[in-house]
């Protein structure tokens, strides 16, 4: 894909999610990750700030880190997702950006978590992205992010609108996780709500 298939990409993404807000709020409860969740919660330092990546509607995820005590800023493409977000989780601030140009200081987050989100960004994008992840993560950040299960693209229908899906194959996302400066502490499948997602928990390397 070319830089003009991405941005239409992105639009779909956008246009999408921006239709589905309050929909999607209520079907994103099917998926069951907190093993994984959990597991990333508690690597954190206390009182964390946390970018929760593609935070959708920040239900469960972001509203789960501020009940935790964290600090948490969610970022979302889509406007429709942010003003929801905004709605469900008022102890969390949520910007409006495209996780691909992240606009935050270097090392101003002790933690990144990405859930269901990857998966919509063109892959020829992910290893800029997980670079950008590096640069805002402190030494010894820690992010945990969903990914596809197997390498493909297409757009396709989903929930009755249409829906861009971009993916490399685990090994290879892994490999693009680890050339961006982290080590990888595990990455499993997960089935969850008739889908199967692979999970990475990782931590930047401290210099």
């Amino acid at each position: 894909m070319d830089s003009r298939e991405h941005t239409r990409a992105f639009r779909i993404v956008e246009a999408g999610y921006d239709r589905l807000a309050e929909r999607y709020h209520i079907e994103r409860g099917r998926f069951d990750n907190w093993n994984e969740v959990e597991a990333f919660s508690s690597r954190l330092p206390a009182s964390a700030r946390v970018l929760d990546a593609g935070c959708g509607t920040g239900v469960p995820v972001a509203d789960y880190l501020v009940k935790a005590g964290y600090e948490v800023v969610g970022i979302d493409i889509s406007e429709g997702m942010i003003a929801t977000a905004r709605k469900n989780v008022p102890g969390a601030a949520f910007d409006q950006m495209n996780m691909t140009a992240i606009n935050f200081p270097p090392e101003s987050f002790d933690g990144l978590i990405s859930c269901y989100a990857i998966i919509h960004v063109p892959r020829e994008t992910h290893a800029s992205m997980f670079q950008s992840f590096g640069r805002i993560l402190k030494p010894g950040g820690v992010m945990l992010a969903s990914v596809a299960a197997w390498a493909w693209e297409e757009v396709a229908d989903y929930l009755g609108v249409d829906m861009f899906w971009s993916h490399y194959s685990p090994g290879l996302t892994e490999s693009l996780i680890t050339d961006a400066g982290f080590d990888i502490e595990f990455g499993r499948e997960v089935q969850a709500g008739g889908e199967t997602h692979h999970w990475i928990l990782a931590h930047k390397r401290r210099v």
